[in-house]
């Protein structure tokens, strides 16, 4: 199917910004510049961009401003967001997570007030964990213990994250790609989730 269009100045009009805001923006990476697409129409050349992604990105920009700076904002719409930071304050206020999460991070590290992609990336995963598989704030914190020690070292994702119980005792394992494993009788598996997949989910919510 293909993309639907909206012209410059239908976009203009709609998004209720100036024409300078609109380059301003491209200038600074905000909007990517290959969404500008030039077309021949006939009243000569227009641009005009891809409609639902343009609307959506500045409505994101307008709502972020109020809360990061402009070289904030230029690491959550590039490609590459390893070296995203953001303070803690800031975070909490983009209600990205739940306040759940938030208090289990703070538990587990009461004195980060700088966080980077990592920290924001293992709140992301618990917060989805306890609102779909219902995980208890323990399991959380422990979930959060597992996942900052590894990508701390190690920056591949390519790991399902399992939480066990065995006769009440949680466990947290990860295990890597789609092996199987096998579990000891009476253990069953409380909560899982693809780290990709979940990384992929929390760059598009970024930059949605």
């Amino acid at each position: 199917m293909q993309e639907e269009l909206i012209s410059k100045k239908q976009l203009l009009r709609a998004a209720q910004i100036s024409y300078g805001t609109l380059y301003r923006w491209k200038r600074l990476n905000l909007i990517p510049e290959c969404w500008f697409i030039h077309k021949a129409t006939a009243t000569g050349q227009e641009t005009f961009f891809p409609k639902d992604k343009v609307i959506a990105r500045i409505a994101r920009i307008k709502e972020l401003k109020r809360e990061l700076t402009v070289e904030q904002m230029r690491e959550l719409f590039s490609a590459n967001v390893k070296s995203f930071r953001i303070p803690f304050q800031d975070f909490c206020n983009l209600e990205l997570v739940s306040k759940l999460a938030i208090t289990a991070f703070s538990s587990v590290y009461p004195e980060k007030k700088m966080l980077d992609f990592d920290d924001v990336f293992g709140m992301y995963v618990v917060d989805h964990l306890m609102k779909l598989s219902g995980i208890y704030l323990e399991d959380a914190k422990q979930v959060l213990r597992l996942l900052c020690k590894y990508l701390s070292v190690e920056a591949s994702k390519e790991y399902q994250l399992l939480l066990l119980r065995k006769l009440g005792v949680p466990m947290t394992v990860l295990v890597k790609g789609e092996e199987d494993i096998l579990l000891e009788d009476n253990t069953e598996v409380i909560a899982c989730a693809n780290l990709e997949e979940f990384e992929e989910a929390l760059k598009d919510q970024l930059i949605a």
